[in-house]
């Protein structure tokens, strides 16, 4: 038995589905005999399935092979989803009988249900599999629900992804038992799976309540069931990274995803990028996570989540970003307490990024006592910036006395000052009881 990971990824042109069945001979042991292209051609296989047949063949006896001990085989094809026949089962047979996998990934070879039961009953006696992908397999709900039987038998994997299109409401429910019961699974990737029916996502996020991390890309979702998203991530499940990616979401439906992170303190990464968003969504979302209006709404923000809807990946883009947006990101994102990202918020929010003076009017009916706090923060401010931009010291440094100069001009607090102003009569009183007696 070889201990190894595999990556089955092949395809064809032609989308045929039904090839006619027992027009080649079958070898009256059973074993796996390779079949030339010329005869796959000769039961009604295009020209590109043939060659991908041939090549599956070749690549599923390389895998059974003791001397190939590469822990991760990629099989790439064309694209297109390649037809099952009958005459490859002993293929499967071999390949599932002769190999332990660790990692299993197949792309767009149709499996039936008698491949299903090799290849799951492989799967269930080794117990050794621990991330496995199932991308445009022609499973249909009885594939689907024979997917839903092996999980709940299986314990040892950890990450699983899928591309099938769910369109029965009891399938999504197997499905999502089958994932809320997992004792190890923790990183479920769904993509195109037809969830942007409002019961069906409903059903399948019921099942991913424990999930780390969830994936749920390549939808057309309706603001109907952004809605039912809103609800998962409001919940504070906990899910640390969610992928949204390329699901049609608009301006307003960010809205509904920015506001429940006002409920959620577990998840630190939401990625909405490749969407329908504009900037007036990405200010939404950045309101979420910074809203400057007010002292409260300041510590109200959310200062977990990294909620974005570009390429983060993508310097030349990141760099194009507002600078205030990329402040924010860099404060939720930092290895720091909620308090200290309150603090570093707060001082965002007295100075303009751009260098401007810090405004502090709408803080002059706050208590004396916040003066202190406050002329600590713009100390601290101050000096992050000199670390961050070396080149430019003495003008920073011009900027810091500038600042606590139009700071104390500007904020119009009399209780400030009420002390230093002596009362008539009474400024020779207090010098002489200051003064001690001469002896």
């Amino acid at each position: 038995m070889v201990n190894r990971s595999v990556l089955v990824t092949y395809g064809i042109m032609n989308q045929q589905n039904n090839i006619p069945p027992a027009v080649l001979p079958r070898p009256p042991d059973g074993r796996a005999i390779f079949i030339p292209a010329s005869d796959w051609i000769s039961i009604g296989y295009s020209q590109a399935q043939a060659r991908t047949m041939e090549r599956l063949q070749t690549d599923m006896k390389k895998y059974c092979e003791d001397d190939n001990d590469d822990t991760k085989t990629v099989l790439r094809g064309s694209s297109g989803i390649l037809p099952h026949h009958d005459m490859m089962l002993p293929h499967w047979q071999r390949l599932f009988e002769s190999v332990n996998m660790e990692y299993l990934r197949i792309r767009s070879i149709s499996l039936p249900i008698p491949v299903l039961d090799i290849i799951f009953s492989s799967l269930q006696s080794t117990c050794i599999l621990t991330k496995m992908c199932l991308c445009d397999t022609n499973l249909g709900n009885e594939g689907l629900l024979r997917l839903a039987s092996f999980l709940k038998e299986d314990s040892s994997l950890f990450s699983f992804a899928l591309r099938e299109t769910i369109c029965d409401l009891s399938t999504a429910s197997a499905l999502s038992d089958a994932l809320n019961n997992h004792p190890a699974l923790r990183n479920v990737r769904l993509a195109s799976c037809g969830l942007n029916n409002m019961a069906i996502l409903e059903k399948i996020l019921e099942g991913c309540k424990r999930m780390k991390h969830l994936s749920i890309t390549g939808e057309e979702i309706r603001s109907e069931t952004v809605g039912v998203l809103a609800d998962f991530i409001s919940g504070n499940h906990p899910t640390e990274v969610m992928f949204l990616n390329d699901n049609k979401i608009t301006d307003s439906d960010s809205s509904l995803l920015a506001s429940a992170l006002e409920n959620n303190t577990n998840l630190i990464q939401c990625d909405l990028s490749g969407n329908d968003i504009t900037k007036v969504g990405q200010k939404k979302i950045l309101k979420a996570l910074y809203d400057p209006t007010s002292m409260d709404s300041i510590v109200e923000s959310n200062h977990i989540c990294r909620m974005y809807a570009y390429d983060i990946k993508n310097a030349t883009v990141v760099a194009q970003r507002p600078h205030i947006e990329r402040e924010v990101f860099n404060i939720n994102k930092g290895d720091y307490t909620i308090g200290q990202k309150i603090r570093k918020k707060v001082v965002l929010a007295l100075c303009g990024v751009d260098g401007e003076l810090f405004d502090l009017s709408h803080l002059n009916d706050l208590p004396l006592q916040l003066m202190p706090r406050v002329l600590e923060l713009i100390q601290k401010h101050t000096r992050s910036r000199t670390k961050v931009v070396k080149n430019r010291p003495i003008r920073l440094e011009r900027d810091a006395l500038s600042r606590l100069f139009h700071t104390l001009r500007g904020w119009e607090l009399p209780l400030l000052f009420e002390n230093l102003i002596p009362k008539k009569g009474a400024a020779g009183k207090r010098k002489r009881e200051g003064r001690p007696d001469v002896v």
